[in-house]
């Protein structure tokens, strides 16, 4: 679908809107997890690693004598870097985190005009990612690894705005690989985005992948030099000396036994009943079901049933690609509000359920339903509370 003037206007519009109100809802808030923002401030220095390790930066490795490094992916730094002298380390992490946070509803409001959702569908999917998602929370608070997934979140998107639209595939391997500096799972996604731009481009499906890998591959070049200067291999094993003595990671980093943890904080987990207060639900930092934050990706069955179409088939790889090395991973993600390993597949999960709401064997319906809608507002409801309850008053078990 050709994307038209008014809906890039109004795609601006949720953008601005959209950063407007998660720095509003994380004015006043510092975190103390400013990894990022320490970075970049040794970034304007011209270093690579910060000369001190406080105790409650837990995951900072040693890396060279009095040198400790970042072990996070650091795109989030790079973007923090003309903050840095303005803002402090953590207000400038924070500042990214909810700037390209909220701007993501923008962006993703034109992919799914791209992917052909009518208007309305479109601008209701991008007001549930905003409003009614773990992303809110996560990108008011900003804390380092909620800040990688706010970022990941706005170039995601525009990989799925680039692939809908037909755009040339090189151009969504870049989007992936910035979006892979954030957040490395979402690179996963790759040979499904390589299908939907083939399809909706009309270019054949090996051509189309070995650009997207083109157009990637700067940027996974970069990461292997940026894992060299630290670690002194190209092969990122920060990760993996994390895990070293840590009771969760029994089996490795990744492993098929870690699946029933996460099936259980996707699906099953549920806020802690506190007896006796006006409000009875207190979010667990543990996490929460999926299904409980955001109601309305109970759509994404309905989307997964014209999966033998191409475009909705492509989507839903994306979608289970990215989700493989998050649910053999050790932890769940906490601490966090929700299940935040989501935010690295929302833009396709999303995309899944306006099309489970309002597509039917090859067309679209004008608007959403119902139904759908309740469930948005449900999830709002929730997601606003919960951002509220913990960011402003640390009411969190």
């Amino acid at each position: 679908m050709r994307v038209e003037g008014r809906d890039r206007a109004l795609a601006g519009v949720l953008a601005l809107l959209g950063a407007a109100v998660y720095v509003a809802f994380g004015a006043g808030v510092l975190t103390v997890y400013d990894y990022h923002g320490r970075l970049a401030e040794a970034l304007l220095q011209g270093r690579w690693w910060l000369t001190e390790a406080p105790p409650w930066l837990n995951e900072l490795l040693a890396c060279g004598e009095g040198r400790w490094c970042v072990v996070y992916p650091p795109l989030p730094a790079l973007l923090a870097v003309p903050l840095v002298p303005f803002f402090g380390t953590a207000l400038s992490q924070l500042l990214v985190a909810q700037i390209l946070g909220g701007a993501s509803a923008g962006v993703l409001f034109l992919a799914l005009r791209a992917f052909g959702a009518p208007r309305l569908v479109a601008l209701g999917g991008a007001v549930l990612s905003a409003l009614g998602t773990t992303l809110l929370f996560s990108s008011a608070d900003g804390r380092a690894w909620y800040a990688a997934h706010s970022v990941a979140m706005f170039f995601t998107s525009g990989a799925l705005l680039v692939a809908a639209r037909g755009g040339p595939p090189w151009l969504v391997g870049v989007a992936i690989g910035l979006a892979a500096l954030a957040r490395l799972p979402v690179a996963a996604a790759f040979p499904a985005l390589a299908l939907l731009a083939a399809r909706r481009s009309g270019t054949p499906y090996p051509a189309a992948l070995r650009d997207v890998v083109l157009g990637g591959l700067p940027f996974a070049l970069a990461y292997a030099g940026y894992s060299l200067l630290r670690w002194g291999t190209p092969l990122d094993v920060g990760y993996l000396r994390l895990t070293e003595g840590d009771v969760f990671f029994r089996h490795g980093l990744f492993s098929p036994l870690y699946l029933p943890r996460h099936l259980n904080a996707i699906f099953l987990e549920a806020p802690d009943f506190v007896d006796g207060v006006p409000w009875a639900f207190r979010p667990r930092f543990i996490g929460m079901s999926l299904l409980l934050t955001t109601p309305a990706f109970l759509w994404v069955l309905g989307g997964l049933r014209d999966v033998r179409r191409v475009g909705i088939a492509a989507v839903a790889l994306a979608a289970g690609l990215v989700l493989v090395p998050n649910i053999l991973h050790g932890t769940v993600g906490f601490q966090q509000f929700g299940y935040r390993f989501s935010l690295d597949l929302q833009p396709f999960l999303v995309t899944l359920a306006v099309a489970g709401d309002a597509y039917r064997q090859g067309a679209w319906r004008s608007r959403p339903s119902v139904l759908f809608l309740i469930a948005c507002v449900l999830a709002v409801v929730v997601n606003v509370y919960a951002t509220i309850a913990i960011v402003r008053f640390g009411w969190w078990q």
